[in-house]
């Protein structure tokens, strides 16, 4: 079989391709997967740098291998343009993470101090390779979760008198969420009106839906907690992210309580399993409460480019 790379070309349906691809993928290897067609949206949508705004962007970050069919096989990208890259290959085509990897290491190696890879420990035939190309571990780096919803939809929520848990479909108070984001993820108190843009332009990630995008809020209606529970009902899976809390409402068990929330939600659409990934120690204390899980660790692997 005839097998060519090229970069990515919006022009060619390659978006949709890696959204189909990673669909595929999770059925074949469920828990084995890499990334969940949720965080290729947040890829796409998620403007969260200046790199993202050039057009170009995603030609120079992306590269596909493809049959003589234009039937993707296996990718490699940067998810902001930086020096981490994550390889994909399609079930039955696993030989090819060897080119990519060679690619990758002539073509982007140049561009960095250092190259870095983000892996699971189950990825035993990856693991191998990046070895064998002078790849040293640099540690663990995050855990996924997977929790059983069905399991789950009885479980009390805890919440106090003075909040309540909308969605944004019946609140679209966005200026609020916004600001919420701002405070929580970058630590400002002011949301600008490209912000909000951008914000809206992160919501035409295909896996989103309003009314799995939730925020515990005020008796005011401040937002001042928030999970998106992105999901895909033909697969019964889910994947919620952007869990956060004002800084000024912490340690309530907000977040705790819109997530579980989140969780019955998507347990009474059908879906039946819903993945976390936490990089931080806070986060990953958090997702611990939420009760049994399995896990999948993820690890760096690092190649100095002065070597």
């Amino acid at each position: 079989m005839i097998v060519h790379n090229r970069p990515f070309n919006i022009a060619q349906n390659d978006f949709e391709k890696m959204w189909r691809f990673l669909q595929q993928d999770y059925a074949q290897k469920q828990d084995g997967f890499i990334w969940l067609f949720s965080r290729l949206g947040d890829w796409k949508y998620g403007l969260w740098n200046e790199k993202k705004l050039v057009p170009s962007f995603f030609r120079k970050h992306a590269q596909l291998w493809v049959d003589g069919f234009d039937r993707l096989l296996g990718f490699v990208l940067s998810e902001d343009g930086e020096n981490i890259f994550f390889i994909f290959t399609l079930c039955g085509y696993e030989y090819l993470y060897a080119d990519i990897l060679d690619w990758t290491i002539r073509h982007w190696r140049p561009r960095y101090a250092m190259l870095k890879t983000e892996v699971h420990e189950g990825q035993s035939e990856a693991l191998a390779q990046l070895e064998r190309n002078g790849f040293c571990s640099a540690g663990m780096v995050a855990i996924t979760r997977e929790y059983d919803l069905p399991a789950k939809k009885h479980e009390a929520i805890r919440l106090k008198p003075d909040f309540q848990i909308v969605d944004m479909q019946e609140n679209t108070d966005y200026r609020s969420k916004g600001l919420l984001y701002k405070n929580a993820f970058e630590n400002q108190d002011q949301v600008s009106e490209f912000d909000l843009l951008r914000f809206e332009y992160s919501r035409e990630n295909p896996a989103y839906d309003p009314q799995f995008d939730l925020s515990v809020v005020t008796s005011e209606g401040v937002h001042v907690a928030s999970c998106v529970g992105f999901n895909d009902p033909a697969y019964r899976v889910a994947e919620v992210e952007k869990i956060c809390t004002h800084r000024d409402y912490r340690r309530q068990g907000l977040a705790e309580a819109v997530t579980r929330e989140c969780f019955h939600r998507l347990s009474k659409r059908g879906i039946e399993r819903a993945y976390i990934t936490g990089y931080s120690t806070e986060a990953n204390g958090l997702y611990e409460k939420l009760g049994p899980c399995k896990y999948k660790k993820w690890f760096h692997y690092e190649l100095d480019a002065s070597i």
